[in-house]
């Protein structure tokens, strides 16, 4: 079944093909920078599963690092994706645009994760905004003990 993805204007879409077993989390240093947060949620895909539908000419790539590129959206910045070789697309997963059905199947760079990715004792959880109703947080997505 294929899933579509895009940017937060809608200039650059794509479309991927298959099933996912789940979803990584970097929590390295460069993917925290490039993402101003936890890190980079993506899924690995096959480059054979991967097709831009339109927008490539909105496509500007980053290289900061030999072994690091990303791509963003020249118009919104999107990332996506978050870097490519030849055999794989590491597609930042917040960009797609329907559920995937599926959990984070794993942390990388965990040991390294930013000492604030934990949450502080007794922090409040909110449906929506923070003058919204408060909701309990999902037992099941709980971070892994190191």
């Amino acid at each position: 079944m294929p899933r579509s993805g895009s940017c937060l204007c809608g200039a650059l879409a794509y479309e991927i093909d298959g099933e996912f077993d789940g979803v990584w989390i970097c929590h390295c240093s460069v993917c925290r920078k490039a993402s101003g947060g936890i890190g980079n949620a993506i899924l690995i895909v096959p480059r054979p599963r991967f097709r831009w539908l339109r927008g490539e000419e909105h496509r500007v790539t980053f290289a900061p690092r030999p072994s690091y590129a990303i791509t963003r959206c020249r118009t919104c910045g999107t990332p996506l994706p978050a870097e490519e070789d030849e055999q794989h697309v590491y597609l930042t997963a917040g960009t797609l645009d329907e559920p995937l059905g599926v959990g984070v199947k794993g942390h990388l760079f965990y040991g390294s994760r930013a000492d604030w990715s934990a949450d502080a004792p007794h922090a409040r959880y909110f449906v929506e905004r923070s003058a919204g109703p408060t909701c309990a947080p999902d037992p099941v997505a709980a971070p892994p003990t190191p």
